[in-house]
């Protein structure tokens, strides 16, 4: 796999470079140890995924990827090619094509024969049961990294309000700094699971599974009633933002002159 693919900072710790010096995973926003291993772990499940990233996006890939997260969160649903185009200045018709290509780098997920757009990380167009409250609207999440994730991404403070993967009881989540530190949360006990599950895609597998629980004796609970094994970490809710911001915090971020890149 080219270097100039997939950097590190420090062992174990690839980063997939969606632009020139920007990197992805953000492993500098990482502090504590339980987010750090989950990265290690989320990375080390997609190694395979990482030879889609031999090279960064392409200027237009970058342009549509952008567009169709702003506008997602703008108009409250996916965006179609047409509204993708009238906003990068990018033919439809090219457009289509580089939704594809987004696809292959699992950044979002096309309908099958189509370009309808189903989800685009971190929303989805179907109820998921985590929904992310931003700019007035009311969005599902993939899962529950995906609903922390958001407000990092887009820069602001976010409301969540998901349930117990165990009892089914509410979890209410808002946060500040930007979406980077829990500001409140109902139960104030409550603990997100992280699944590494990676095969075909986040959203057909570890987002299935990556939840919040009420408590740590809930996820227990529910992890021993599984048939099957799953691999991942219980997090904090803090611990979980921390991973989230990684995640998603750097889609926005502009490009890092040469001689000052950063992963």
């Amino acid at each position: 796999m080219p270097m100039s693919a997939v950097r590190t900072a420090g062992p174990d710790h690839p980063a997939a470079e969606i632009r020139p010096g920007v990197f992805r995973p953000d492993w500098s926003s990482v502090n504590s140890p339980a987010a750090r291993d989950a990265l290690a772990g989320r990375m080390a499940a997609r190694s395979g995924l990482l030879e889609a990233w031999a090279h960064p996006l392409s200027r237009d890939e970058d342009q549509v990827w952008q567009s169709v997260l702003r506008l997602y969160a703008e108009q409250g649903c996916p965006p179609l090619p047409g509204d993708i185009a009238a906003t990068t200045g990018i033919a439809e018709g090219p457009v289509r094509a580089v939704l594809q290509s987004l696809q292959f780098r699992d950044l979002l997920g096309l309908e099958p024969a189509t370009e309808t757009i189903r989800y685009a990380y971190p929303f989805s167009q179907s109820a998921t049961g985590h929904r992310v409250f931003l700019r007035r609207r009311s969005l599902d999440a993939l899962c529950a990294i995906d609903a922390l994730g958001a407000g990092a991404m887009y820069g602001m403070d976010v409301e969540i309000e998901s349930s117990c993967r165990a009892c089914g009881e509410p979890v209410r989540v808002a946060t500040t700094s930007e979406g980077r530190k829990v500001r409140s949360a109902t139960p104030s006990e409550a603990v997100v699971w992280y699944d590494f599950a990676y095969e075909g895609g986040a959203a057909a597998s570890c987002c299935r599974t990556t939840a919040f629980f009420c408590s740590h004796g809930h996820l227990r609970r529910w992890l021993t009633g599984r048939s099957q094994r799953h691999d991942g970490l219980a997090l904090t809710l803090n611990e979980a933002l921390e991973v989230a911001g990684a995640i998603f915090g750097p889609i926005f971020s502009e490009p890092v002159r040469p001689g000052n890149a950063r992963v």
